[in-house]
């Protein structure tokens, strides 16, 4: 960063426990908000594990295990209650993990806690990976301004889908997973997150998998839930002005105006006029940074 060899805007999320609460805020509040590049101001908490481990918190029990095993939340209800209302005071924003269902519910009554504790904020609270959402939650994320930070990349039928998880919940649960269209219909913002380094940060095959819910290198058959795809629109959005505003860096960045940053990623082709099975065809051919070229393809080989 001080060689001014960074070309990029970072928001870190430092993981919060209980027993992390003091250092965790001492951090932040060393680090605090600027207009640099480098901004520590966020809390991120793991509320519950992944359906492969069978460590994801589910309102109805796994499938192929006993007793009645639902999976398990890293914090109690109350003390992920009590994380929140302590962090939404702050301005802290929160960055909470939730794959399964009970999970996601909990995160959410935990912002549901701190809205009635401090008021309405502007902490930008999200939820992400959301593979489980209770149909009686979607609504709930416009309600409460929280954000749905989704890694549409896995939303088609892979082996973890198809080996793992579903002898493990049912095909009527797996016919839910990563309701996207679920909850842009009820209003949530939707954000585009990689998870990277587990999975690939390619925006572009995860913007063609949210579009057709196949497998983007065509190696596998199948669609999950053709209901939850969603347009173009709305995931070109969910990488650029919604991202943007999940950082608080929406007046800066995140859209072509005026004023901003002009940080730009030049592609080879016009997604509005390319098959959706070919989205993740396309390439970068030239990035712009603070108004900078810092990345151009490379001509091709003769």
């Amino acid at each position: 960063l001080a060689a001014g060899r960074l070309p990029l805007r970072v928001v870190v999320s430092v993981t919060y426990t209980p027993a992390t609460n003091d250092a965790v805020l001492a951090l932040i509040d060393m680090n605090t908000r600027g207009k640099g590049q480098i901004h520590v101001d966020a809390a991120k908490i793991f509320v519950d594990g992944v359906l492969e481990g069978e460590t994801a918190a589910l309102l109805d029990p796994y499938l192929d295990r006993k007793p009645r095993h639902r999976g398990q939340l890293n914090l109690s209800v109350d003390q992920l209650k009590a994380a929140l209302v302590l962090l939404d005071a702050r301005g802290i924003q929160v960055h909470m993990h939730a794959v399964g269902d009970r999970a996601v519910r909990a995160a959410l009554d935990a912002v549901q806690a701190a809205r009635t504790a401090n008021g309405p904020s502007d902490a930008r609270h999200h939820i992400a990976h959301l593979q489980l959402v209770h149909p009686d939650d979607y609504s709930r994320f416009a309600a409460l301004n929280v954000t749905a930070n989704f890694q549409a990349l896995w939303a088609y039928p892979d082996g973890y889908i198809v080996d793992l998880n579903t002898p493990a919940v049912g095909r009527a649960r797996v016919e839910r997973m990563y309701p996207i269209g679920s909850l842009q219909r009820a209003g949530a913002r939707i954000v585009g997150g990689s998870d990277w380094n587990v999975s690939s940060m390619n925006p572009l095959d995860a913007i063609q998998v949210a579009l057709t819910r196949a497998d983007p290198e065509h190696l596998r058959t199948g669609v999950l839930n053709a209901n939850e795809r969603v347009d173009l629109d709305t995931m070109l959005a969910a990488y650029t002005i919604n991202a943007a505003w999940l950082m608080h860096q929406e007046h800066d960045t995140g859209s072509l105006e005026v004023g901003k940053y002009a940080d730009i990623a030049v592609l080879d082709k016009d997604l509005f006029n390319t098959a959706v099975e070919e989205i993740n065809q396309a390439t970068v051919v030239t990035t712009i940074f603070n108004g900078k070229v810092v990345y151009t393809k490379p001509p091709a080989k003769q």
